[in-house]
């Protein structure tokens, strides 16, 4: 019977052909926010483990996701060695870029161990060190790389002033997306001394709470531990998640109509075939089957076609985001919801068909 299904889904090739559209769009768009959510959730728990023990300082009402340009006091860090339980303090200045793509962090070049070393790789080149303090150099992330095409040994213009990439980091790092520059070097054409944010490191990892709250109440600013960026992390990573849920329902929906209305439509121009069928002795049940294989078929193509179409957006996102990837789970997914949605709808077409009276469906022209 499926030879006959496919022999029937060339009959009105335009009609299908949309159907099919129909549905490859919202498997596109649901795979493509679902990956973006997966790929919040990797970062979130890279970025939660290389943070365990260290404090991030912010001025007061900012948090890590909106904090850029300067604004905090140089001598906080001074202050911020003198709390007890404070193993060191590791200033950072960070802006946007105009184009508003890449986000450049100023790092101190004798610290650079400590704080980005320890969890992140170099790929190609090598990473800042002590020597590099009055130097524009630069180091990319692999999704900046991507995106810009930029590579090791390029120069890359940040506010009007040529920095030499020296080193690439692997792929799947949480700061695959940004720049490392010297601090003083970033400070300089940017014209300020101020800081964005300042890490602090605690020689005891089960009192960081406790110094984040002195710190806090004493020079009145933010001051979150690795446990605060990950629940924020993860309130952005939920809203994405909900947004796909959101898109899933509204492409079930719109989908699911354009089913629903093809098999309405196949069942009222075949009114006359299906009554002959029941003349030569088909039964409710294979007329049925009929229809839903039909229908089937039409969310495997649709489905196997929005895969196609969600490598390509999530390769363009990968480029952008990184962690973002197609893996064997959206794939599982973009099947699922296809061949559930086509089965859904098409229930009631299908059964609707099975019901035809065949008496009356012969006199149908």
């Amino acid at each position: 019977m499926i030879d006959i299904a496919l022999k029937n889904l060339f009959r009105n090739k335009t009609r299908n052909a949309l159907t099919i559209l129909g549905i490859a769009i919202g498997v596109a768009l649901l795979l493509s926010l679902v990956s973006i959510s997966e790929g919040m959730n990797k970062m979130i728990s890279s970025f939660g483990e290389g943070m365990v023990g260290i404090i991030t300082v912010l001025p007061e009402g900012k948090s890590l996701f909106t904090s850029t340009g300067g604004q905090l006091s140089r001598n906080f860090v001074d202050d911020m060695k003198n709390f007890e339980g404070v193993d060191y303090v590791i200033p950072y200045y960070g802006i946007l870029l105009p184009d508003m793509t890449s986000y450049v962090m100023g790092v101190p070049v004798d610290k650079v161990g400590e704080m980005v070393g320890e969890k992140i790789k170099i790929k190609d080149g090598r990473m800042i060190d002590e020597g590099d303090k009055d130097e524009r150099v630069a180091i990319i992330g692999s999704t900046y790389s991507n995106y810009k095409n930029t590579n090791t040994g390029d120069k890359i213009n940040i506010l009007g002033k040529d920095f030499e990439v020296i080193g690439k980091l692997e792929e799947g790092n949480s700061g695959a997306g940004d720049i490392m520059v010297p601090i003083d070097a970033l400070q300089e054409i940017s014209k300020t001394d101020k800081l964005t944010v300042i890490f602090v490191r605690v020689s005891d990892v089960e009192r960081t709470e406790e110094i984040a709250e002195d710190i806090k109440s004493t020079l009145g600013v933010e001051a979150e531990t690795s446990k605060d960026l990950v629940r924020k992390f993860s309130d952005m990573s939920s809203q994405i998640g909900f947004m796909a849920y959101v898109v899933g329902g509204i492409s079930a929906l719109i989908g699911g109509i354009g089913i629903a209305n093809t098999m309405f439509m196949n069942v009222s121009e075949r009114r006359r075939e299906i009554g002959i069928m029941k003349a030569i002795g088909a039964t409710k049940n294979m007329i049925l089957k009929q229809f839903l294989q039909e229908a089937i078929i039409l969310g495997l193509i649709g489905g196997i076609t929005g895969i196609i179409l969600s490598f390509f957006g999530i390769y363009v996102l990968s480029l952008m985001i990184p962690f973002v990837a197609m893996t064997l789970n959206l794939i599982f997914i973009g099947l699922l919801f296809s061949l559930g949605l086509s089965t859904i709808f098409s229930v009631y077409p299908a059964y609707a068909a099975a019901k035809v009276d065949a008496i009356v469906a012969l006199k149908y022209e």
